[in-house]
């Protein structure tokens, strides 16, 4: 049997496609079932999970912030249509190597800038705020930035290269 559009669910807040077995949405962090207990205070019910890590906290240890749950551990994370800054730079050749060692790890970067820059003066604008000032103009960072769920993994590659502290 063929399926179609009306045979898949969706998420009542973000309307991410979801399976009928999902607890959460992995999109959003809302919660589809009444009985999951925060990971810190477990007498307590989750409020959401977090899009990150994947466990359920309540309000006291997480918020929903740009329409993503996030714990307070990972709340930080600057996150645009599901994909999570990883790395930030105004070298353009920095950012390439970046994305080209998580390539090859087989994870899926995107470099995010209005366009890169090839040679000359390295003046970037994205849809994030200004980083600074070069020449008198705004200057903002070019982004590195994956999937939620290859952020942990990013990390530890881009830590390996000497890339993140």
């Amino acid at each position: 049997m063929e399926e179609t559009k009306s045979d898949y669910l969706y998420c009542e807040e973000c309307n991410n496609h979801v399976q009928e077995e999902d607890d959460f949405c992995t999109e959003c962090g809302a919660l589809f079932t009444d009985n999951l207990f925060c990971t810190r205070h477990t007498d307590i019910l989750a409020d959401g999970v977090c899009i990150l890590c994947a466990l359920p906290f309540c309000k006291r240890c997480g918020a929903t912030l740009n329409n993503h749950f996030l714990c307070n551990e990972h709340n930080n994370y600057e996150i645009f249509e599901g994909m999570v800054r990883v790395y930030g730079t105004l070298n353009d050749v920095s950012a390439q190597r970046a994305k080209n060692c998580l390539e090859q790890a087989e994870l899926h970067p995107v470099i995010f800038c209005r366009h890169q820059p090839m040679g000359g003066a390295r003046i970037v604008y994205t849809l994030f705020e200004a980083q600074g000032d070069y020449y008198g103009n705004l200057v903002n960072e070019i982004k590195v930035m994956v999937p939620c769920q290859e952020v942990f993994q990013s990390e530890e590659i881009l830590k390996s290269l000497k890339l993140l502290e």
